[in-house]
């Protein structure tokens, strides 16, 4: 068995709450006691030789191959265990391969309107961007559906794992959008009616600007590609361990008009036991008994 490997002494300064702290110590762990290897720097860091090898993603239903055609070696996506670059690769690939499992997982969540699942894309953003939201918004996973009437929906789905808000950058394209109130983040934001009238003074701040965006991108695929998709579901997904996303989609909630439902925030647990309830065979069964050990936070006597 390998060592643990060195863990990051400002975790908890970052994360009070202690899951960062963690998260780090559990993937160490998983690298060192399950994987056998070895680590670079800290101790949730594959080396470049062992994420090149595609260790950093479950060994089957062509996931690793997905991940060569997105981005040869990254060193966030391939190596680091911690960061959730990986996660939608892990989660959401092999649902291509069965998508009738893809459809009842969901369901689960979208009260049974799923008829068909009929595209899943790890890394989305549709193109031309001018004719949708001109930035550089995408979806961590994004899902075409049509339903019983045969209409067209979508679903955008964000993957967190220990991350929490991120700041605006300086003079960036992103912040100027969001100074400037003609740019399409407002002009989406009113004709969607999705929000209250004094959220749009809030949802800039850096604790909602990536769900609005997400929100909006979606949103603006709706408005651009009207004649073909007519449900949008803006769903994020982390660990219930992540209590600022826990806090953060509730307080987000409140920003929506009370007619609006179009967010839906969901939790590793509950997602993966959808997964369990419908799962269709012994290969997805290792499959997510492999997310659950990967991804799972349970706390002990050992505080981990």
């Amino acid at each position: 068995m390998q060592d643990i490997g060195t863990q990051y002494p400002e975790d908890d300064k970052t994360d009070p709450s202690g899951f960062l702290r963690r998260a780090r110590l559990h993937q160490s762990k998983f690298r060192a006691e399950v994987l056998n290897l070895p680590y670079n720097s800290y101790g949730n860091y594959l080396t470049k030789e062992d994420g090149e090898a595609g260790n950093n993603f479950y060994q089957g239903f062509g996931i690793f191959d997905a991940v060569k055609k997105y981005r040869k070696y990254n060193k966030p996506l391939y190596s680091n265990m911690l960061r959730s670059e990986h996660i939608p690769f892990n989660f959401f690939i092999p649902f291509n391969l069965n998508k009738t499992y893809c459809k009842n997982v969901f369901n689960e969540f979208f009260g049974g309107v799923i008829q068909t699942i009929e595209r899943i894309e790890i890394e989305f953003a549709p193109n031309p961007r001018e004719k949708y939201l001109n930035d550089g918004t995408s979806f961590d996973t994004y899902i075409e559906y049509s339903r019983s009437d045969n209409s067209k929906g979508l679903i955008g789905i964000e993957v967190k794992y220990t991350e929490k808000e991120y700041r605006l950058e300086k003079n960036s394209k992103q912040e100027r959008a969001i100074i400037d109130k003609t740019s399409k983040y407002y002009s989406v934001t009113e004709h969607c009616k999705g929000y209250k009238p004094e959220a749009v003074y809030t949802l800039s701040n850096d604790k909602f600007r990536q769900m609005w965006r997400n929100q909006l991108l979606g949103e603006s695929i709706l408005l651009a590609d009207n004649d073909k998709f007519k449900h949008f579901t803006s769903l994020t997904l982390f660990p219930e361990g992540n209590s600022h996303f826990v806090q953060t989609s509730k307080e987000y909630i409140e920003l929506l008009s009370d007619n609006y439902h179009k967010f839906l925030p969901l939790t590793y647990e509950d997602f993966f036991g959808a997964c369990n309830k419908h799962c269709p065979d012994d290969n997805y069964r290792k499959w997510l008994n492999y997310l659950i050990e990967r991804y799972i936070i349970v706390k002990n006597v050992d505080g981990e």
